[in-house]
This record gives C-alpha cells, structure tokens and sequence, in this order.
C-alpha cells in the first residue's frame, strides 16, 4: 500500500518534474520508481547516450555497481540532465548526471546554474561535504555530500605536486557536472521486505498508468478515493489486490 501513498504525494506535489521556463525542478524526482519507461511516455525521442563517469578512472576499467555505467539517456524536456539507469537489465532510475548546461532545483531544494557555479560556491552552499576526494586515476576531483551528492572539478595536470591539493586554485575553478545517486538495492531490498506493489489507477472508470497519474493537473481532478484490501478486490477483482487509486475528473 505504500505505493498508493507515494503516488498521492507525488500527485499533490503537481509533477515528479516541474519545469519553469529553463529551469529544471528535481526536487520531486523518486529515485528507483521513475523509470525509463516513464521518461519515453513523456518524450518518445528520449536518447541513449555515452557518457564520462567523473568519478572513475579514465580507462573505463572501474566500474560502480550502483548504476549502469557510462551510458545514460537524455531528453529535450529536461535540458542538462541525463538519465542513468539502475543496471543495464533494470529499468528504473538510479543515477542523475547534470552537465554544464543544466539550470534548476536540486533534489534538496537548492536552485543551481552549473555553468557560472564554482567550487567555492558549493563549499559555501553546503553543509558535510567531503572535498576534493579522487580515485587517484579519475581527472577529476569530487566535492561530495553522503556519496549521493558529487560536483566534480578538473585536475589540472600541469600542477605539480599534485598532493597536497592546492584548495585555494581548485576553490576558484568551475564545476564540470553534478552525479545525484541513490541506493536501489537497499531500496528494492526494503521493498521486498515490505512487499511493494503497484496499486490499480483508474481515472473516470477506466484503467490507466501511474504515469498518466503523475502527468494530471491538481486542478482537473474533483476527487480521489482510495480503496484497500477486500473493498478494491470486491469492486475490481484480484488484480486490485494491492488497492486501487480512483479519480474523478472534473467536467468541462
């Protein structure tokens, strides 16, 4: 049943993304329940790209288990952004990459434009963050909160040593892409424990998808009524065993 409530609080919060103008609002995004599916729906042009991991070596060899590595997906709707998907047989997303082009809200809230943000900016604008972290063959150095939130920095080869890090060069350089990443085998692993499973959506009597769900204006809808356990399967059968979600639409 949690699903039902995590999609009502999706819903209330207008749209997983809200867009205003340029500007990108990732602040609603639900890491390991959007998925790649979701995003063609809303842009059947969506594409595959390659990609640099800034925080793995150079040579492609390292590889990081959380996500699908070096290829992500990218859309016009949502410019700077690149999806990247939980693993190459999933389809859920589990890692966000932000270029330089990207203007808009993080997840926590905080409105960013990566082309003109430095490294003093981020040090200055966050709290607990570990600076300048490397893998010692990455090219960059990474400004991380928690290993969920990373804002990258170019090593400059040409400075040498190269330890220690030279913190008053590298505060006044320009970030080159954010990494956003969240954990979806410890989430999928909650959610087996709690059986998660998707409830039923029907929108004016009819079956729909949790997408449409999400792509629904708050002020098109007259009600929403939640059904659960025998109530959903008396009126829907055994498919709305995990309960149904029911909204009625107002008449125009």
């Amino acid at each position: 049943m949690r699903k039902i409530f995590v999609l009502l609080g999706i819903f209330i919060s207008l749209k997983t993304f809200s867009q205003n103008g340029e500007s990108v609002n990732l602040s609603k995004i639900n890491f390991c329940e959007l998925t790649i599916d979701d995003l063609k729906i809303q842009d059947s042009n969506l594409k595959q790209v390659k990609l640099e991991e800034m925080d793995l070596c150079s040579d492609g060899f390292v590889e990081d288990a959380r996500f699908e590595n070096r290829i992500g997906y990218e859309s016009k709707l949502y410019p700077g952004v690149i999806f990247q998907k939980y693993n190459a047989s999933d389809v859920v997303i589990a890692k966000i990459h932000l270029t330089r082009e990207f203007k808009g809200y993080l997840p926590n809230g905080n409105y960013i434009e990566v082309e003109t943000l430095k490294a003093s900016d981020v040090l200055k604008k966050f709290d607990s963050l570990d600076s300048w972290t490397s893998r010692g063959c990455s090219d960059y150095w990474g400004i991380k909160k928690d290993n969920k939130l990373n804002f990258y920095v170019k090593i400059d080869k040409n400075k040498n040593p190269r330890y220690p890090i030279d913190q008053k060069y590298y505060s006044e350089q320009f970030i080159q892409g954010i990494d956003i990443i969240s954990d979806c085998y410890s989430y999928f692993k909650k959610d087996s424990e709690t059986e998660k499973h998707n409830p039923l959506y029907i929108v004016e009597g009819k079956e729909t998808t949790e997408q449409f769900i999400r792509d629904l204006k708050p002020e098109d809808v007259d009600s929403i009524t939640v059904l659960k356990d025998k109530n959903a399967v008396d009126k829907y059968g055994e498919k709305a065993k995990n309960g149904v979600i029911e909204i009625k639409l107002k008449k125009k």
